[in-house]
């Protein structure tokens, strides 16, 4: 599935709630938020990042400020009717980023659009 048509398909399903991890609880913290990895954020708005063409989610918590995470730091629900595509995108942005450097791939220079850019 291309990041394009996963983007249609988030787009028709917002709002929903997300779970963030490693660096969205980092922001979160800096932000003077108390959080842990079950704690459900809401995420309202999405858009592909036209330098990297990562997707990008507009997520909250009840009661704070919206801010941007890429999806690869999200993590969905289980039961939702995403979750099986948006595992796979995050374990594809994963794969991409642990690949040997023959191709100039490394987590420095990568970019989402060696993954997604237009076909």
């Amino acid at each position: 599935m291309s990041a394009q048509s996963l983007l249609t398909e988030i787009k028709n399903h917002l709002p929903f709630r997300v779970y963030g991890n490693g660096p969205v609880l980092e922001l979160m913290r800096e932000m003077g938020l108390r959080v842990t990895k079950k704690t459900p954020l809401i995420l309202s708005g999405v858009y592909r990042d036209s330098e990297s063409g990562e997707i990008v989610c507009e997520v909250s918590m009840e009661g704070s400020e919206k801010f941007s995470a890429a999806l690869a730091n999200l993590k969905l629900d289980i039961t939702h009717p995403l979750f099986r595509k948006v595992k796979n995108y995050r374990n594809e942005v994963a794969n991409a980023l642990a690949e040997p450097d023959s191709s100039n791939v490394n987590s420095q220079s990568f970019s989402m659009r060696n993954l997604y850019g237009k076909k």
